[in-house]
C-alpha cells in the first residue's frame, strides 16, 4: 500500500516547495491583494452574465401551422351609414367570399357626432335572411286606375300622420329597380286596404313619399335604401315600450297578399303606441353606426369590406357618405400584461405607442360624393420565445404598416381594408450561457489572474535583486 501511494505521488501536478525555501515579500503581498480583488470582481461579473439572458433575432420563413386562421379585430364608427344596411364582407386571393358576416359583428347606432344612442340596445345581426319576395312583373298591368295614391310632400306629411292612428309609408325613388317592382303591388295593396278600411273607419292608411322630390324629409327619417317601408303611429315612427322608443320598419315580403295581411294584423294595434308588432323590425333612429367585432381570415392576401348592402333595396350612391373613425384595428390577440412586458423587453426595436394599431383613433373624411376609402395593410409576424417557457410562453405579435387613400368611382362607396401578410417571420429567442461555459470561464479567470500576477511578481522580484546588486557593487 505504501509503495502504491509513493507511485501516486509521482503524478502529482502540484508538487510543493518546502516553506523554508520560499521567501515572502511586501511587493508579493500587494500583488496578491490586487489579484484577489480582481479575481473576485471578474468572477462576480461572469456570474451576473451567466444568470442573465441574451436575445437573438433572425428572419425565417413563416412557421405558422398550415391553414391557420388569422383574427382581424376592428371597432369603427360610420356617422353617416345606417345600421339597417351596414354590412361586413370578407374576400381573399383564393376566391373565398363571405358576405354580410353577422355572428362576430356587433352594431350600435350612433349620431352624426359619433355619440352612442342611449335608448335601445345594440344590434346583433342574426343569420342571413333571403331578400323579400315580390309579385310577378306585369301581374297588375290590367288593373284600371291603379295609381290611386299621390305621393306625400313636406306640406301635408305631418298632417297626414296626425290624422290616422297608423300610416304605413313607402319611401321610394323612381329610378330604383326594386321600387319599380313594388309600385304596382303597392298601389293594388293600397286600394284593397283602403276599401277594407275606408275613410270612416280611419284606423290605417297607406301612403308613399318620393325621395327624389323630398330629399330633406327622407334624410330626416334616415332613409338610405329604397324602397324603405316605415310604420307611423299617431304621427310618430316609434313606439314607446319599457321607457325606450323603438322605430318600426317593415322588412317582410312585398307581395300584395303579404302587405294586405300585414295591414290586417296591424289594425288591432291602432291607437296603442305601446304595442309592438311581431312582423316589424327596429328601424334606424340615428344616422350612423358603430361596427365592432372580429373576423377570422386565411393567411393570404384579402380584403375586409364595410359597405351598405341589402337584398331588395337600391342605394343612391351620391347619398352614401363613408366617412369613418377607426377606434381600433389590430391583428391577432392582444397580449396579457405579463406577455406585454415580455414583448416590450425582448422586441428587437422596442415597442412604440402604436406598435399593434397604426390606425388607432384616425378619422377619414369623404370630401367628395361617391368616395371609397381604402387602407392597405402589410402585416409582419414577430414570434417571441422566452428562455424558461419556450413551448408554453411563446407569443405571436402582429404588426403592420398602413397606407390609406380615397378615390371616386361609379360603384357604391365603401371602406376597404386590404391586408397582405409577409412570408418572412421575425423570430426572437431568449438564450443563456450553459453551465460548463460558466465553469470554464471562471477557471480561466482565476488561473489567468493568478498566472499573470505570478509573472509580474517574479519580474519585480528579479528587478529588485538586480538593482540591489548594482548598488552593492558601487559601494564596494
Amino acid at each position: 500500500m505504501a509503495r502504491l501511494f509513493s507511485k501516486l505521488k509521482a503524478i502529482d501536478f502540484f508538487k510543493k516547495i518546502p516553506s523554508d525555501l520560499t521567501e515572502a515579500t511586501l511587493t508579493g503581498a500587494w500583488l496578491s491583494i490586487v489579484a484577489a480583488v480582481l479575481m473576485a470582481f471578474l468572477f462576480v461579473a461572469e456570474l451576473s452574465a451567466f444568470l442573465s439572458t441574451t436575445t437573438t433575432s433572425q428572419l425565417v420563413v413563416d412557421r405558422s401551422p398550415q391553414n391557420e386562421l388569422l383574427k382581424l379585430n376592428f371597432n369603427i364608427s360610420f356617422p353617416a351609414l345606417s345600421c339597417e344596411f351596414a354590412t361586413v364582407d370578407v374576400s381573399d386571393s383564393l376566391g373565398t367570399k363571405r358576405m354580410n358576416l353577422t355572428k362576430t359583428v356587433r352594431k350600435v347606432p350612433i349620431t352624426l357626432d359619433m355619440e352612442r344612442q342611449h335608448q335601445g340596445a345594440a344590434v346583433e345581426d342574426t343569420a342571413h335572411k333571403p331578400g323579400p319576395k315580390y309579385d310577378e312583373e306585369g301581374r297588375f298591368d290590367e288593373e284600371p286606375d291603379i295609381d290611386i295614391t299621390v305621393p306625400l310632400s313636406h306640406e301635408n306629411f305631418e298632417a297626414t300622420l296626425a290624422r290616422y292612428p297608423i300610416v304605413v309609408v313607402n319611401f321610394y325613388a323612381p329610378w330604383c329597380h326594386w321600387c319599380q317592382r313594388l309600385e304596382p303591388t303597392w298601389e293594388a295593396s293600397t286600394k284593397e286596404v283602403h276599401d277594407k278600411y275606408p275613410e270612416w273607419d280611419g284606423r290605417i292608411r297607406f301612403a308613399k313619399v318620393d325621395c327624389t322630390a323630398e330629399v330633406d324629409m327622407c334624410r330626416q327619417h334616415f332613409i338610405q335604401g329604397f324602397p324603405s317601408i316605415r310604420v307611423f303611429r299617431k304621427g310618430h315612427d316609434d313606439i314607446y315600450i319599457g321607457g325606450m322608443h323603438e322605430h318600426e320598419a317593415y322588412m317582410g315580403d312585398r307581395t300584395k297578399e303579404a302587405l294586405v295581411a300585414f295591414a290586417d294584423s296591424l289594425v288591432p294595434s291602432a291607437g296603442q303606441p305601446h304595442r309592438k308588432h311581431a312582423s316589424l323590425s327596429a328601424a334606424p333612429k340615428t344616422a350612423g353606426c358603430n361596427l365592432a367585432g372580429f373576423v377570422m381570415v386565411k393567411k393570404v392576401p384579402g380584403t375586409v369590406h364595410f359597405v351598405a348592402r341589402s337584398e331588395g333595396h337600391s342605394f343612391d350612391h351620391t347619398w352614401m357618405n363613408m366617412t369613418h373613425m377607426i377606434h381600433s384595428f389590430h391583428v391577432g390577440t392582444r397580449p396579457s400584461p405579463r406577455k406585454y412586458q415580455q414583448l416590450k423587453r425582448l422586441h428587437p426595436a422596442g415597442l412604440t405607442a402604436d406598435w399593434a394599431d397604426k390606425l388607432h383613433d384616425q378619422m377619414f373624411v369623404s370630401e367628395h360624393t361617391q368616395s371609397t376609402h381604402e387602407h392597405y395593410l402589410q402585416v409582419v409576424l414577430t414570434t417571441i420565445e422566452p428562455r424558461h417557457s419556450r413551448h408554453t410562453g411563446n407569443y405571436d405579435a402582429y404588426e403592420y404598416t398602413a397606407h390609406s387613400h380615397s378615390y371616386q368611382s361609379d360603384s357604391i362607396p365603401s371602406a376597404r381594408f386590404t391586408y397582405d401578410l409577409s412570408p418572412v417571420q421575425i423570430l426572437v429567442q431568449e438564450t443563456g450561457k450553459p453551465w460548463y461555459q460558466f465553469l470554464t470561464t471562471s477557471c480561466a479567470i482565476i488561473g489567468g489572474v493568478f498566472t499573470v500576477a505570478g509573472i509580474l511578481d517574479a519580474l519585480l522580484y528579479q528587478s529588485f535583486k538586480v538593482v540591489k546588486k548594482l548598488n552593492l557593487g558601487k559601494q564596494g
